[in-house]
């Protein structure tokens, strides 16, 4: 219960920070996917190409990520599968038309050394802490060349995605590629 609450106070206290710099996620090179397990070992699988946001510095050494998917960007090869996931049982997206993502400030170092992204999910209308893995980066300074690439797996019974739960797996998988731009 601590650690919530101390996640919950460093999300909202630095939100309200004024950035020292500000690197905006570059909505048309950047792209988050989805894959789901089905019973029979195969995947479903997904992408949404409305990524935005921002990368604010804190301090000289610290980072905060502040991004938002738009639900209805959701891509996927079966139309049928497409509809459902859009639906009631899945993202829902009448309803709850962005995923939201803040961080907790974490190392600037992490981004070229890779290493945890945890903060606040919203996702189908619930709030939760998630934990992300940020995967070292191939660019020497803040990764504006390169993709930032952000892996990690959330429970979709705990966001209340209750859909075809006999036959896909609880655990989804996501894999984020964010492009920045240059400092605003």
């Amino acid at each position: 219960m601590m650690v919530r609450a101390a996640v919950w106070l460093l999300v909202l206290s630095s939100s309200a920070t004024v950035a020292a710099g500000t690197w905006p996620i570059d909505h048309a090179r950047s792209q988050a996917r989805f894959s789901v397990r089905t019973l029979w070992f195969t995947h479903e699988r997904g992408a949404f190409d409305g990524v935005r946001g921002e990368l604010r510095e804190v301090d000289a050494r610290h980072d905060i990520v502040d991004a938002w998917i738009d639900a209805d960007s959701l891509n996927m090869d079966d139309e049928d599968a497409l509809r459902e996931a859009r639906g009631p049982g899945f993202f829902d997206v009448a309803n709850f038309p962005h995923i939201h993502f803040v961080s907790a400030p974490f190392p600037a170092s992490a981004l070229r050394d890779g290493g945890a992204l945890a903060g606040v999910l919203e996702l189908h209308g619930q709030r939760r802490e998630a934990q992300f893995e940020l995967l070292p980066s191939r660019c020497p300074a803040r990764p504006l060349a390169c993709p930032v690439q952000v892996n990690g797996t959330v429970s979709r019974g705990a966001f209340g995605m209750h859909g075809r739960r006999a036959l896909l797996s609880d655990h989804v998988s996501l894999e984020m590629n964010i492009m920045l731009d240059e400092p605003g």
